[in-house]
């Protein structure tokens, strides 16, 4: 009987295995012909947009076909990395400019700059794909060592705004503020809505790796520092890339010293003061947009990229959301972040002097590539390049471009594509800059040096760190700025020595 039950659990085996095997090659025979996009992140109207831009596009070919695949966005970049470095990564992967040129440099991309001059076969009347992009977006991700190349091409960009429950406001007698609002008019809005117990304003700020705090420090010094921020650009293409921020630091007489710079701390000092306004408990993401959704705080820090989550949570149409506690429809609005001014008030005790703010200055919240995308040279070696290619050009073009703005609320960066209503606020001005220079660490290192400058601000705003015999409660910012600034060094010195730069 055991016997017999062996020669059963063998011929199982055996037929599985021989299953298994057949499966393993028809799908590998398939997989010839596919060429897998890749990208990160869990926004789910941009993943249905991209996969309705790939079946469209799917209609036009007979020997390829385009797959969307997510992963996960808190380990992309590990993932990523260790495809290229192993030569087994997607066909097309989404990239960053930091990821871009550090891929490059290690010799795993393809350069497009040739296909970049040619036409765009799903435009007409352009000279080249080039002329694709409006801006300077194009030239914002060109390769830092050499602006002549390209390894990856922009699709997207991105801008901080603040989102306003216009209802909740005029429900509690407050009048809704418009573009030109200041920094001043802002707080004395907060002050006549936290006298009825109502916090204003929730900001994302409970992890201390949080781009809402960096992109608060980006606005505030870009207003404070333009002249010393154009400086740094010495190629001029409109990105302060991280050579460039490495002889910021280390060359020349006149270096950036975070730790004597007085923008940077009275910055700091701003933030400090201003972050016991932001709620209790400092929300998480999830936290700041679930209370602005059920309307128990009237405005919140976010960006571009919510509006599909805000859109799509207020119809009710997030398979994620809670369905047995529908979301009431509100009218909202949203502005840019409010400007400072020399003189900035912040409550009854504290009004902060900027003396070298630029005013007028046609900064906008962002306004950087945020979508990229780059092919590895495995895509190449796999026959697949021209495909690739073609299939970036078809999502950059106006047709591709407009489907992503319309189904995944997207600011695109190909000229001539119209964008629907609800993102039509978050269009740069025509006059608009980049904020360029990033004052937190993300062009300069693989995350390790990011993630510590993120958490010394984080403790530093949440009270919990001693800052060199100074007191983060009181408002001091030395101890901080001697913490950041020695990191800075640190890190742009190893960039310098590994990379052998001499100026």
């Amino acid at each position: 009987m055991f016997s017999k039950v062996k020669k059963w659990i063998c011929y199982v085996l055996v037929v599985v295995c021989f299953g298994s095997l057949v499966y393993k090659a028809a799908v590998t025979g398939n997989d010839s012909r596919k060429v897998v996009l890749s990208f990160w992140g869990t926004n789910l109207p941009y993943q249905y947009a991209l996969e309705y831009v790939a079946a469209e596009y799917n209609k036009t070919q007979d020997d390829f076909e385009v797959v969307i695949d997510r992963q996960d966005a808190g380990n992309y970049r590990t993932w990523m990395g260790a495809r290229l470095a192993g030569g087994n990564a997607s066909d097309i992967l989404a990239t960053t400019i930091v990821y871009g040129n550090t891929d490059a440099a290690n010799g795993y991309l393809c350069d497009l700059s040739d296909e970049l001059s040619k036409p765009n076969p799903y435009n007409e009347g352009e000279e080249s794909w080039a002329d694709s992009f409006g801006g300077t977006y194009l030239t914002q991700v060109a390769y830092a060592a050499d602006t002549s190349q390209y390894y990856c091409v922009p699709t997207s960009t991105v801008s901080v705004r603040i989102m306003i429950n216009k209802d909740m406001l005029k429900k509690n007698g407050v009048e809704i503020p418009d573009e030109n609002w200041t920094f001043s008019d802002f707080r004395r809005i907060c002050e006549k809505l936290e006298a009825k117990g109502i916090t204003a304003m929730e900001i994302a700020n409970a992890k201390f790796i949080n781009y809402m705090v960096s992109w608060m420090i980006d606005i505030f010094m870009a207003q404070l520092k333009y002249d010393d921020i154009n400086g740094y650009d010495r190629n001029t293409n409109g990105q302060v890339e991280t050579e460039e921020i490495v002889r910021a630091f280390l060359d020349g007489e006149d270096v950036l010293n975070l730790a004597t710079d007085t923008d940077f701390a009275e910055t700091m000092r701003f933030l400090k003061t201003w972050s016991k306004y932001w709620g209790d408990g400092y929300n998480s993401r999830s936290d700041t947009s679930e209370n602005f959704l059920r309307q128990s705080v009237p405005m919140f820090f976010s960006g571009s990229w919510g509006v599909s989550g805000v859109e799509l949570t207020l119809n009710n149409d997030n398979p994620d959301a809670d369905k047995t506690n529908p979301y009431t429809m509100f009218d909202y609005v949203s502005l840019p972040f409010p400007k400072l001014e020399k003189e900035t008030y912040i409550d009854a005790d504290n009004t902060f002097t900027f003396t070298n703010l630029k005013e007028g200055l046609p900064f906008q919240e962002l306004g950087e590539p945020s979508g990229c995308f780059c092919i590895p040279k495995s895509t190449a070696d796999n026959g697949k390049y021209e495909v690739a290619v073609d299939f970036l050009k078809y999502l950059t073009s106006q047709k591709g471009a407009s489907i992503m703005a319309e189904r995944a609320y997207e600011i695109p960066v190909t000229k001539g594509v119209q964008v629907s209503e609800k993102m039509s606020d978050f269009l740069p001005p025509e006059n608009s800059e980049s904020v360029k220079f990033r004052f937190n660490l993300l062009n300069l290192a693989d995350g390790v040096a990011e993630e510590y400058h993120f958490k010394q601000v984080q403790n530093y705003l949440m009270g919990e760190l001693a800052l060199n015999r100074k007191e983060s409660k009181n408002g001091r910012t030395d101890g901080l700025m001697d913490l950041i600034q020695k990191k800075y060094l640190e890190v742009t010195q190893i960039l310098r020595d590994d990379n052998e730069w001499e100026w």
